[in-house]
C-alpha cells in the first residue's frame, strides 16, 4: 500500500496518510504524493478541493519521519528531513483551491504545521496538537514561523518553548483555524467546510489565498535560511539528538 492514499468522492480529493506501523510519520513518499495530488487541483475544474486526513484514529501523525536514511551523512540527513516538511508546506501554501484537515487523536510536529497552513482544521473532540522539537533538543524556527503566521506570536512562543500539548478546543478558543466537533459529526463537518469554501468564485478565492499566503511563504523562507545558517557545522550534533530521541521511543 502507498504511504499516502488518494481517492476522489463527489469532486473532493481525500488524501490519507497510511503508515500505521511508522507512527503515521511523514516520509518523502508522503510529501511527494501529497504535492502531486494537490497539483491536480490546479489543473482539474471538476475537483472542489482536498481533505487531508490519516488512516489512524488515534495518531494522525507523529510528524516528519526523523530516522536517518541509509547512506546519508549528517549534512545530507539534516537537509533531507528539512526538505520533507518544507516541500509539504509549500505544496499547501501555493495551492489555490481549498484544503481542509480532518483529524482525531494526536497530531505532532510537521503534521500540525501543515494543518495550520491549510484553510481549516476540523477536529474531533479530544484531539490534541503538539510541537515537541525543543524537548528532543532541537529548535525549529520553521515551526515558529508557521504557528505565528496561523495564530499569533504569543501562542507560537508558548507552544515552541514549552512543547506542551494544546487541545483542539483550546486552539479554537484562541482563534486558531480550528473547528471542534463531536466524533460522529467529523466527516460530515469536514465535507461541509470544504464545500462551503469551494462554493466561492474560483478565481477570487485563489486570488485571496495568494494574498494571505504570501507573508507566510516569506516568513517560511526566512526561517529556512536562518535554520541553514545557524545549523551549519552542527549537523552531527542535530543527528545525534535525533538518534538519542529514537533510542528512547
Amino acid at each position: 500500500m502507498p504511504d499516502l492514499i488518494a481517492t476522489e468522492t463527489d469532486g473532493i480529493l481525500w488524501l490519507s496518510i497510511n503508515r500505521p506501523a511508522k507512527a503515521s510519520s511523514i516520509s518523502r513518499a508522503v510529501t511527494d504524493a501529497y504535492a502531486e495530488a494537490l497539483a491536480s487541483l490546479h489543473e482539474r475544474e471538476d475537483l472542489k478541493g482536498a481533505i487531508w486526513t490519516s488512516a489512524s484514529a488515534t495518531l494522525f501523525s507523529g510528524g516528519v519521519d526523523l530516522k536517518r536514511p541509509e547512506g546519508l551523512d549528517d549534512q545530507q540527513a539534516s537537509e533531507y528531513r528539512t526538505a520533507i516538511i518544507t516541500d509539504l508546506l509549500m505544496a499547501t501554501l501555493t495551492c489555490p483551491r481549498p484544503i481542509v484537515t480532518m483529524t482525531q487523536g494526536r497530531m505532532i510536529g510537521g503534521a500540525f504545521l501543515n494543518a495550520l497552513v491549510c484553510d481549516r482544521i476540523v477536529a474531533a473532540e479530544g484531539a490534541v496538537f503538539q510541537l515537541p522539537e525543543v524537548r528532543i533538543g532541537m529548535g525549529s524556527p520553521i515551526a515558529a514561523a508557521v504557528v505565528e503566521g496561523a495564530t499569533h506570536a504569543g501562542l507560537a512562543y508558548d507552544l515552541l518553548l514549552s512543547a506542551r500539548e494544546i487541545p483542539a478546543e483550546r486552539l479554537e478558543e484562541m482563534g486558531g483555524p480550528c473547528t471542534t466537533v463531536p466524533q460522529d459529526a467529523l466527516a460530515a463537518r469536514a465535507v461541509e467546510t470544504l464545500e462551503s469554501l469551494a462554493a466561492m468564485p474560483r478565481e477570487a478565492f485563489g486570488y485571496m489565498k495568494r494574498w494571505f499566503q504570501a507573508p507566510r511563504i516569506e516568513a517560511l523562507e526566512h526561517a529556512i535560511r536562518f535554520t541553514a545558517e545557524t545549523r551549519r557545522g552542527r549537523n552531527s550534533e542535530v543527528t545525534g539528538l535525533v538518534e538519542k530521541f529514537f533510542e528512547k521511543t
